[in-house]
């Protein structure tokens, strides 16, 4: 169509395809390049035809995340969706403990600390819970205000016990994102308090990754295509990938969203002058951190652990195994006769995720098996490894002073680039799908909201 805008965006992840929903709803041709062979990115599963269903879930969606809620009604996809228990168990030293994060009776009853800290905590929890509308976990814009500095465990030490901290707060913050709490702003342990009580978690039943595949829809997929070069000549943008067979192929657009993890985009938008990246985004971009994610899944027999359970280390250390996340699925046996399994994935801490990454497949699971039964004491002596995932860009660390300049850039977006990821926010899909909106948004001229 003579006179169409041609958008290109760099990413197939819930960013990148956020993005190219807003821009094929505009009217604009959008090619969008991955270098995987599918989308989704770091919230694409994997998929194994041994187990039914034959999903290993990546990530999880909450009841409170808006725009996937929306998108979830508009593609008819209620019936995918799988709920799984509320109730985290957090280990003191092998000992673990049920908490729910939607019965003040399971806090009350919590035996890892004292009465006094649980009240404690409670109180501080319903004053931040007050305060909801004013702390975002995805939305830079209302976390910036709150950003004043401090950490997540000055927050907490000031706010309760460090006891309590350790064993209420820190889990379920790093028992998630595996970064640690002196690493990350405070604003994000209080609009986790604030919104995460009450909340209901589910899965989808074939993977996240199904709705980057449906915001994805009209634009042209270039999978398998891996982005070596971007230039800037005569008012256009010229990008250069390298296809599935090693070949080069080049597209002239008239506008770009990069939607890949910070430290890749700084890489990638290098050549490109201060005009089109300035040097306060180029900074942004390039001081971005990362804790790498390593999953590590086993199958054992169904009633040997607690079902669709979350298991997580208490504690000020970096602990050998972080966390534990059970999900019941069926096998077929040799007679193709269905048994009931556990698949079990296992989260090695942070000093053992970046000594295990890239290693051996026979390797990890030699180094985790032994750790299994530092979170759950009685964890089956013979599990069956089954898979491992490896995301070396798993989590960006919101650091404290990130949120304002996130909002900033935020403000500042505008054409013919724009950048979308997690990293504006914090690690999850909803953050991700609204960065790649306001990106979207910026190259449209509209200002965010």
């Amino acid at each position: 169509m003579p006179g169409r805008v041609r958008t290109a965006i760099i990413g197939g992840g819930m960013a990148g395809c956020a993005a190219a929903r807003e821009l094929v709803k505009a009217g604009r041709e959008v090619v969008l390049f991955e270098a995987a062979d599918g989308l989704g990115g770091r919230a694409r599963s994997w998929h194994r035809p041994e187990i039914e269903p034959d999903v290993g879930i990546n990530l999880m969606y909450v009841s409170f995340y808006r725009l996937m809620s929306e998108q979830i009604r508009e593609y008819g996809l209620e019936d995918q969706l799988m709920k799984i228990s509320s109730t985290v168990y957090i280990s003191d030293h092998g000992k673990p403990v049920g908490l729910s994060s939607d019965s003040p009776a399971s806090l009350l009853s919590y035996r890892h600390v004292p009465l006094r800290d649980r009240i404690a905590f409670l109180i501080n929890t319903l004053r931040e819970v007050s305060r909801r509308k004013h702390f975002d976990l995805f939305d830079p814009l209302r976390s910036a205000p709150h950003d004043d500095g401090t950490t997540a465990t000055a927050y907490g030490h000031s706010r309760m016990s460090k006891r309590a901290f350790d064993y209420l707060l820190r889990p379920q913050i790093e028992g998630f994102w595996n970064f640690a709490c002196e690493d990350i702003a405070s604003v994000h342990a209080r609009a986790l308090l604030a919104w995460m009580g009450g909340s209901n978690f589910y899965v989808l039943r074939n993977g996240m990754e199904t709705l980057a595949e449906r915001n994805a829809e009209g634009a042209d997929l270039r999978l398998s295509h891996e982005v070596t070069d971007i230039r800037s000549e005569g008012g256009k943008i010229h990008i250069t990938a390298s296809d599935a067979d090693g070949q080069p192929v080049t597209e002239i657009v008239d506008d770009l969203v990069v939607a890949t993890p910070a430290p890749i985009a700084a890489k990638l938008t290098a050549s490109l002058g201060p005009d089109i990246v300035n040097g306060q985004t180029r900074k942004f971009l390039e001081t971005q951190e990362y804790e790498p994610a390593l999953s590590v899944t086993y199958l054992v027999d169904a009633g040997s652990l607690p079902s669709e359970a979350h298991i997580v280390a208490g504690g000020p250390e970096d602990p050998p195994l972080r966390n534990m996340i059970t999900y019941p699925r069926q096998v077929r046996d040799e007679h193709g006769r269905p048994k009931d399994k556990l698949l079990v994935f296992a989260y090695p801490g942070r000093a053992n995720t970046r000594r295990l990454l890239g290693r051996p497949t026979e390797e990890q699971f030699a180094a985790v098996t032994p750790l299994l039964k530092t979170l759950w004491p009685d964890f089956p002596a013979d599990p069956e490894p089954f898979h491992i995932a490896e995301r070396p860009y798993g989590f960006p660390i919101p650091a404290p002073g990130r949120y304002r300049m996130s909002a900033e850039l935020t403000r500042r977006q505008a054409p013919p680039v724009t950048f979308a990821g997690d990293y504006f926010n914090s690690p999850t899909t909803e953050a991700a799908m609204l960065s790649g909106v306001r990106a979207a948004a910026s190259l449209r001229g509209v200002s965010p909201s």
